[in-house]
């Protein structure tokens, strides 16, 4: 466990540290040394990311684009910064390493969202188009993507990529509780402490997003090129320091400190009496300030303003903002977007979502309704449906509205006309008053039917009938 004396008599014994066995016997002061070594490379780190930053914000053509990249060039000074203070202060290690953490999620958000700026364009180009794509999930797993350009993968996208930054967040306010508690337990595969739970899950979550983000500069490859996007170069800018960071600095240090291969220092020669986690920790943020210092050389090349200012040149432009200007948009707005867009990520597919299921149950409606009055041998058919529906016509005297066949007529002012049969018989017998006549077939149907609008004998008109002399 953390011993807060031990830091406290490191920090008042620095100013008493003979410096003569520290050249004597590196070996026993390598501590020492490795802070002094981290120091220097932080300084390093500064400058390169100051040379960067101060390049974009007098080059700020395109502000959808640079405001990314300004905040992700401060994750290798800060995050390295923070490192060091907690080689000096380790009694506080957690505490800083939280806020570390913190900048660190700031930084694959950035990146994301700086991906999605550069693919902007060929989404707009694309419009409505359904556009399936062939991919490899992890290079192994083979998936078609049925549409490449709809908002349901890339919100699924979104929540895959999103979940390390808050999880990353929400381990860091664990770490702090946990220790405070005395249940932390840091450097130690031990199941009775908190850390090797959050190290399992912090696994997990990284492998979740490392997937997401392959499977994304996968599908699409064929834009990166056409854009002469560096993507990979940007993925590998942020991501190749969190996986060499995570899998050597902490599993693999905390599997050595488990096993005893790491120890500690017994104080001896001058040096001061560092237990084998404080050791661990050492190495842990020394390998920090090295892959920093790299790292921060790399976003040089990969987050610099040379593709913008090839952009702005290309097109002819010439409006910039101002260097305040630029500083205020890539810097002081960045919180409240954050905020907005991971509390807000997957409104945009409910709402899709609730839109299509409408849509969906219009067109079932719409079908069934077209199925009812093309269906001639189905139960729906247009005959039935004119039967089972009484159609009545306005305008007209009630004694003229058309009744259903075979119901019984009631007698009224109306005669019925009489159609004489060979046996001088009415049409339907007495005992088969109640059954219609058949239907006539389809073909006498589509025959033009001859209507005989001159009187027949015994057919009674209720009209008044003129009279011949």
């Amino acid at each position: 466990m953390i011993l807060v004396p031990l830091s406290l008599d490191y920090l008042q014994s620095v100013d008493c540290l003979n410096w003569s066995y520290v050249r004597e016997y590196p070996s026993e002061n390598w501590h020492v040394i490795g802070w002094l070594v981290c120091l220097g490379l932080l300084a390093i780190t500064w400058i390169v990311s100051i040379v960067t930053v101060t390049k974009h914000l007098r080059n700020y053509y395109e502000p959808k684009l640079q405001r990314h990249k300004l905040r992700v060039l401060l994750f290798p000074p800060v995050f390295s910064t923070l490192a060091w203070f907690s080689y000096l202060r380790y009694d506080y290690s957690t505490t800083i390493m939280f806020f570390a953490t913190l900048f660190e999620a700031f930084a694959v958000y950035n990146l994301y969202t700086s991906l999605q700026a550069y693919l902007e364009p060929f989404r707009v180009e694309a419009g409505n188009i359904k556009e399936s794509r062939d991919t490899n999930i992890m290079f192994i797993i083979k998936y078609r993507l049925n549409s490449m350009w709809g908002m349901h993968y890339r919100i699924i996208t979104d929540i895959l990529v999103l979940q390390y930054p808050v999880w990353s967040l929400i381990d860091s306010f664990i770490s702090i509780f946990a220790e405070l508690r005395g249940r932390y337990c840091d450097g130690s595969y031990s199941f009775k402490g908190a850390y090797v739970y959050l190290t399992i899950i912090n696994f997990a979550s990284l492998s979740v997003i490392l997937t997401a983000l392959f499977t994304y500069l996968d599908v699409f490859h064929r834009e990166w090129k056409r854009g002469r996007v560096p993507a990979h170069g940007m993925f590998w800018c942020v991501k190749g320091p969190i996986m060499i960071i995570f899998y050597i600095g902490e599993m693999l240090l905390t599997i050595l400190t488990t096993c005893n291969v790491i120890k500690g220092t017994d104080g001896t020669h001058g040096s001061i009496a560092w237990p084998a986690d404080a050791v661990k920790n050492g190495l842990y943020v020394i390998i920090i300030c090295v892959v920093m210092t790299i790292d921060s050389f790399m976003m040089l090349r990969f987050f610099g303003p040379k593709d913008n200012i090839a952009n702005a040149a290309r097109t002819g432009q010439v409006k910039k903002m101002s260097y305040s200007r630029a500083f205020v948009d890539g810097y002081l707005a960045y919180i409240p977007e954050f905020l907005y867009n991971v509390l807000c990520c997957g409104v945009d597919s409910y709402r899709l979502m609730r839109k299509r299921r409408a849509l969906k149950k219009r067109k079932q409606n719409q079908d069934q309704d077209q199925q009812q009055l093309t269906d001639p041998n189905g139960a729906n058919s247009p005959n039935d449906y004119l039967l089972d529906h009484r159609m009545s016509v306005q305008n007209e005297p009630s004694g003229y509205k058309m009744e259903e066949f075979g119901s019984h007529q009631q007698p009224s002012t109306v005669a019925s006309p009489h159609y004489p049969t060979a046996n001088n018989d009415h049409y339907y017998s007495s005992e088969s008053s109640m059954t219609p006549p058949p239907m006539p077939s389809r073909q006498n149907l589509d025959r033009p039917t001859q209507i005989d609008v001159y009187p027949q004998p015994g057919y009674i008109s209720s009209q008044p009938q003129p009279t011949y002399h």
